[in-house]
């Protein structure tokens, strides 16, 4: 299958944050089901998407934002068809496990993988996901024709179901579990045999069970393990009679020919209108192979992961840049001291250093020249004055070289007077003005710098540049594939400065804001590195960054949300910027309480200065 590069960004949908990994999740999951698929097709089994797989099919055309697995489902005759081809029509490499919790039994799911797979082909074929990526398929069965006969019929199926979780290889020659099993022999007229896995036979009996019921003209179905327990999403048979095609994350998949009927009768009148609830498992789906794989690879497994490191966290040790202030202000500060030694040199007939000193002068006017021209442009006032001034102390010392004293205090003392003309214009040009540069890397995200870029142009003792850099899309093995490019442009009223044409490192802007979080901790998209956080810290006094993106307010008990801010809060973009601008106090609460978990609880009042709204 193939999908755009940017299917694999992350993003915000529905309010709720989307991480890379999650969306290769979903990828590797649709190859997986377009083999299913395949077989479907070859032996005329019909399909449909089922419970949140269905819903988010019809509402969000693709997944549910919050949902991480794909579930599907078939009639009774087509699941047992399917399951009976399945193994020996799948690809190599997939499989259909036999040996699951109980819990899990009662359903089949096809997995692309048993174990992690770094392979090459095998990331490149699934979209550089290396976790086993399954379809779950659950299985409709008739109910009872009348009343009397399906009360009966669940009863028995709710004690066999406790059976089959309860008794297992340890507990079958208790006798709690010989009580258990002969009762089920009595009521169902079977028999049990003690001498192997009796949660096995368990099992199969509640299949059959569920399965009892399975003429053609029976009018409705539901999934059994759900029904027994509840007797909740009782679907007209007609609704599967036949299927629909809806579009899906860029593809199709297969929906009940009814499936307004199926998913009011699943999930209420307003189904369409979203709700985000926690599922009925762990979140994410592969979160155990994550702790596999950080004892897979040992020692290299930080390389994946970002980790705060004591100078990260340490305001002192985040900037080398030299303040140009600083400097500035030695330069003149030094000059006076240096003009009253040339003229006391230049009064007691001492040429020799009296030149010396004229030519120290010179060189530092004219290193100062040069870094404010680096630091802030061509075309200063301030240049040229120093330009004029450097002019003056070239007279001084010709006229030193000629024995020429009268005219070079002359010309000295022009360069004196010159001096605080420089010192004023240097401070009303350029010390008292701020230089703010933003660095977006996505149009698209713009939103999220507009307002303070606005308030930034405004202010007249401020010159503002926005400098988009540029962003590319990762190979499976990190290194950087193609530019990514967007179709939507910058505003009109937003003038943007080609970043070739503005050097960071030597005009080390007052402020930079930036909006991307990852440096090289994503696995689809990276800013140019001399961009990453790490780097830019260097050149400026306040770094801040801003999400391009706006998830909705969540609390701590919304525990998928709160997964995945490990995504994008705990990031170099984060960590190592003197600011972070969030838009809510409830999201603000939530990156303190989410960075102090990740650094120690040492550094909340770390977070509660940077985070601000």
């Amino acid at each position: 299958m193939q999908f755009p590069d940017s299917f694999f960004e992350d993003e915000v949908r529905n309010g709720f944050f989307v991480p890379s990994l999650m969306k290769r999740a979903w990828a590797a999951q649709l190859e997986v089901l377009e083999e299913i698929e395949r077989i479907c097709a070859k032996y005329q089994i019909h399909w449909f998407a089922d419970r949140g797989s269905l819903l988010g099919a019809v509402r969000h055309g693709g997944y549910i934002p919050w949902d991480d697995d794909l579930d599907i489902c078939m009639l009774r005759d087509d699941y047992i068809r399917f399951n009976s081809i399945a193994q020996k029509e799948l690809p190599e490499r997939y499989f259909i496990p036999q040996d699951r919790k109980p819990e899990y039994r009662l359903f089949t799911t096809v997995w692309n993988t048993d174990v992690i797979c770094l392979d090459k082909a095998h990331l490149e074929q699934f979209h550089g996901f290396p976790y086993p990526a399954g379809v779950d398929i659950f299985v409709l069965d008739h109910i009872a024709p009348n009343p009397e006969d399906e009360d009966i019929r669940s009863s028995l199926a709710v004690v066999v179901a406790n059976a089959a979780v309860s008794i297992n290889n340890d507990n079958q020659h208790t006798a709690e579990s010989e009580i258990l099993i002969s009762e089920i022999e009595n009521l169902l007229q079977v028999s049990i045999d003690r001498e192997i896995p009796v949660q096995e036979q368990m099992f199969i009996i509640l299949e059959n069970l569920f399965s009892l019921y399975m003429n053609e003209h029976l009018t409705d179905v539901a999934s059994m393990s759900d029904w027994i327990l509840d007797r909740t999403w009782r679907f007209p048979i007609a609704c599967y009679q036949d299927s629909a095609r809806v579009p899906f994350e860029g593809t199709e998949i297969s929906v009940p020919v009814l499936y307004q009927d199926a998913l009011r009768i699943q999930f209420g009148e307003h189904y369409m209108t979203p709700y985000r609830d926690g599922g009925g498992h762990d979140y994410p789906c592969y979160q155990r192979f994550e702790g596999q794989m950080k004892q897979l690879l040992g020692e290299y497994y930080p390389l994946l992961q970002y980790h705060a490191s004591s100078d990260d966290l340490t305001p002192g040790s985040r900037h080398q840049g030299n303040g140009l202030q600083e400097i500035v202000r030695d330069f003149f500060s030094l000059a006076e001291k240096m003009h009253l030694q040339i003229m006391s040199a230049i009064d007691s007939g001492d040429s020799d250093t009296g030149r010396m000193l004229l030519e120290s002068c010179q060189t530092a006017a004219i290193q100062i020249g040069t870094l404010l021209e680096q630091r802030k442009g061509e075309g200063l006032k301030t240049v040229r004055l120093l330009e004029d001034y450097c002019e003056l102390i070239w007279q001084t010392h010709e006229s030193l070289n000629k024995g020429q004293f009268s005219a070079a205090t002359s010309s000295i003392s022009d360069a004196n007077q010159l001096l605080p003309q420089i010192e004023t214009l240097t401070d009303t040009e350029i010390l008292s003005r701020k230089e703010v540069v933003f660095f977006p890397f996505s149009a698209s995200g713009w939103n999220s710098l507009d307002t303070i870029w606005k308030q930034a142009s405004a202010d007249p003792c401020c010159d503002v540049y926005v400098v988009p850099i540029p962003c590319y899309y990762r190979n499976i093995d990190g290194t950087f594939r193609c530019e990514r490019h967007e179709s939507e442009p910058y505003p009109d009223y937003v003038p943007v400065t080609d970043y070739r044409n503005y050097d960071f490192e030597n005009r080390q802007p007052d402020v930079i804001f930036i909006h991307n979080p990852y440096d090289e901790y994503n696995l689809t998209i990276s800013v140019e590195p001399r961009f990453y956080a790490r780097n830019l810290r260097q050149f400026t006094r306040l770094l801040v960054y801003t999400p391009y993106f706006t998830p909705e307010d969540f609390g701590p008990g919304d525990t998928r949300a709160v997964k995945n801010m490990s995504h994008y809060v705990s990031m170099p973009g984060v960590v190592l910027s003197d600011k972070v601008l969030v838009h809510t106090e409830q999201m603000r609460q939530m990156y303190i309480d989410h960075l102090t978990k990740f650094a120690g609880n040492d550094t909340r009042s770390i977070w509660e200065d940077r985070i601000v709204v």
